[in-house]
């Protein structure tokens, strides 16, 4: 099967453990994910340089000019930051660059091997399953990882992701993934495994509303809609806002603390700080940004952040809404080039709708560009890994 498959293989093995496994320099964080793609990337570069010059890639383009355009906004912004803020922002840059290539790498593998990793894809989300229930009911809180920067979280599934927005969104992606998923084992009339896929879709389900997450709520919503819309099955669509109704009336915790409070007011009132916060970085620099991603030290320069700690912060590197987060690192030209890619997404999965993961692809990006609103889940590389990974299934299929 070659090396670079198995290391793809071992990499999407050990995503669940990927938030956790970080190790900080500074303001500069690694993964144990980043560094196996980017052993990735290398070994791909060397081994199928020439395949990858035969190869027509659909976003290239798109991706080839968000990163020209992340570039020339640093550039620009050369003088305003210091050496080393440069260099951080620069790595940041580098990272979206890597986490792209994703894309690039699996569209140039065989389908043989891409239908052995839409199955592989059942153990990480068992894992993260595993891990969120366990932590939902062994670790309520994250009140000891204050100090690193984390908020508290209590009685919120968050699992290895250690945050219940971002730990919400990707269910809301390995959601459909299991729908897709089931509906192919149900037409191959593979029972048994139709049946453990049937439970691991219900266990998701009821795992995404014990993340107290509205964004992941919204984001369920939004592509249910869009999913059922393009399956022709809008009689369903009801029941499922029976069901969501139920769930926010009768859970056991419900509204007994601040986190689990579905109208709790304090978490939307620090989103509009944030936005507020985001666009007074944007008109300061409108054409070409502050740089991407420079965030961090334009919103201490224009915000005055009195945290002692803003240059390792999480809330001190980016707004709660990816799109003002584009435009302010970015400014117009990047945030026109980043709205282009997103509509070459959709237009790759609509050339392909007779196949059922472009079904997933458009509904799971639906979905992610509302949830992006509310948090900046469009820029959070674990994200972004799934949804490179359904764009390279539905090109290669």
């Amino acid at each position: 099967m070659g090396i670079l498959n198995y290391i793809i293989i071992f990499l999407l093995v050990i995503f669940p453990i990927a938030e956790i496994g970080k190790i900080r320099f500074g303001s500069i964080t690694f993964s144990l994910n980043d560094i196996l793609l980017f052993s990735v990337f290398l070994l791909w570069i060397v081994i199928d340089y020439k395949k990858i010059k035969k190869t027509k890639f659909k976003l290239l383009k798109p991706i080839s000019i968000f990163i020209l355009i992340g570039v020339f906004s640093l550039v620009v912004n050369f003088l305003n930051l210091k050496l080393n803020e440069f260099f951080v922002a620069l790595l940041y840059l580098l990272r979206w660059v890597l986490y792209a290539s994703f894309y690039f790498i699996l569209v140039t593998r065989d389908k043989e091997f891409l239908n052995k990793i839409k199955h592989l894809l059942l153990i990480p989300i068992s894992i993260v399953l595993s891990l969120g229930i366990l932590q939902f009911i062994y670790y309520p809180s994250l009140r000891n990882l204050f100090y690193l920067g984390w908020d508290e979280h209590l009685y919120r599934l968050f699992s290895s992701f250690l945050d219940p927005n971002f730990a919400g969104t990707f269910l809301v992606i390995s959601l459909f993934y299991l729908i897709y998923t089931s509906w192919q084992l149900f037409l191959k009339k593979k029972n048994n495994l139709f049946v453990f896929t049937s439970a691991l879709t219900i266990i998701n389900f009821v795992s995404i509303y014990l993340t107290y997450s509205r964004s992941a709520l919204i984001m369920l919503l939004v592509s249910l809609i869009v999913f059922l819309l393009l399956v022709k099955k809008i009689k369903i669509l009801f029941i499922l806002i029976l069901v969501f109704i139920l769930l926010i009336l009768f859970s056991p915790k419900a509204f007994q603390t601040e986190g689990t409070n579905i109208f709790r007011v304090f978490s939307s009132q620090e989103r509009v700080k944030s936005a507020q916060i985001a666009v007074n970085i944007i008109e300061k620099s409108l054409i070409f940004g502050v740089g991407f991603n420079a965030y961090r030290y334009a919103q201490n320069k224009y915000a005055n952040l009195n945290d002692t700690n803003w240059e390792t912060t999480h809330s001190g590197a980016g707004t709660d809404n990816s799109f003002l987060f584009v435009l302010a690192t970015t400014g117009i030209l990047g945030f026109a080039a980043y709205l282009y890619l997103i509509y070459k997404m959709f237009l790759l999965g609509k050339e392909k709708l007779n196949n059922p993961m472009s079904i997933i692809l458009i509904s799971v990006l639906s979905g992610l560009l509302i949830n992006s609103l509310f948090i900046n889940s469009l820029f959070y590389v674990f994200i972004l890994q799934w949804v490179w990974m359904f764009a390279a299934f539905t090109e290669n299929n």
